[in-house]
């Protein structure tokens, strides 16, 4: 037990629900999918310690092209 035990999980998986699309669950699987598989098999190139700075470089890349996510609709709020 210690104070920031889930963290890591915490931030993978938002970065594939926002990498896939908010508000739609079809989105957060395939952007679960993304990050998951990202992560797992970037420790054939990257350290085991950088496995999960390359899926935020992947979230910030995708979002710098298309900000409402892969399968994300585009809508004015407000």
């Amino acid at each position: 037990m210690s104070w920031d035990m889930g963290f890591q999980i915490l931030l993978l998986v938002f970065a594939a629900v926002t990498l896939g699309g908010l508000g739609t669950a079809f989105g957060a699987l395939v952007g679960s999918l993304i990050v998951g598989l990202f992560v797992e098999l970037s420790t054939l190139w990257l350290p085991s310690d950088m496995k999960y700075v390359g899926a935020l470089v992947i979230l910030i890349l995708v979002l710098l092209f298309r900000p409402q996510g892969i399968l994300g609709r585009r809508e004015r709020i407000g």
